[in-house]
């Protein structure tokens, strides 16, 4: 009888939420540090009061729906519910870029910056919890090791290219903020991929011995 998560290449879900994570959060270090220069063309003089308020819309929403959504995750039994909060959040996060170059009034930027916090309060809590279910007993600091390698490796190289071709152009800054936007979507396949792996520990149908 095979362990839980494992198949031939280690632990599955472990890599499936190492991969998501590497295409919702690479792209979104990076661009985050940039959108400050990027709306300083869009909303003026005040980009930095702006960029403020848009921040702190966030991080309330975010603070808002988090204990909310760990407590209604947890009164659902099995971890469907997770995997696909998982998905619709890494989509709600890359949505609002894709949507940044026809930012013309605070109010867009704020309203998507809601948009984003609310998609990170479905993203952090159901990976952690999917992540901290599913990681490999005895083996937490070389999972955590190696998602950190890769997820660091990843923005590294990001950063480089994307300002690379960020300071080609404003054109070409648009082009940066919608493809980050799309990748950070896209993410969402490999969350739904956690549901191939039929004998992960989060998954109702593993039958306690």
């Amino acid at each position: 009888m095979s362990k839980p998560n494992k198949g031939k290449n280690g632990n599955k879900v472990v890599m499936f939420l190492t991969l998501a994570d590497m295409f919702t959060w690479g792209p979104f270090l990076i661009i985050s540090a940039l959108s400050s220069i990027y709306l300083s063309k869009k909303l003026g003089v005040d980009t930095v009061k702006f960029v403020g308020i848009g921040t702190a819309v966030y991080f309330f929403t975010r603070a808002l729906f988090q204990v909310p959504m760990g407590h209604i995750t947890d009164k659902i039994k099995g971890d469907r519910d997770e995997i696909l909060l998982l998905a619709t959040g890494m989509i709600l996060m890359g949505l609002p870029y894709t949507l940044y170059p026809h930012i013309t009034l605070p109010a867009h930027y704020y309203g998507l910056q809601f948009i984003f916090g609310i998609g990170a309060c479905l993203n952090v809590t159901n990976w952690r919890k999917l992540f901290a279910t599913n990681i490999d007993s005895g083996m937490e600091g070389l999972q955590y090791g190696l998602y950190e390698t890769v997820i660091s490796t990843t923005t590294a190289v990001i950063s480089l290219l994307v300002g690379s071709i960020a300071n080609l152009g404003e054109n070409y800054f648009d082009t940066v903020m919608v493809v980050s936007g799309i990748l950070m979507m896209v993410g969402s396949v490999w969350a739904l991929s956690i549901h191939s792996v039929k004998q992960r520990r989060t998954n109702i149908n593993i039958k306690k011995k």
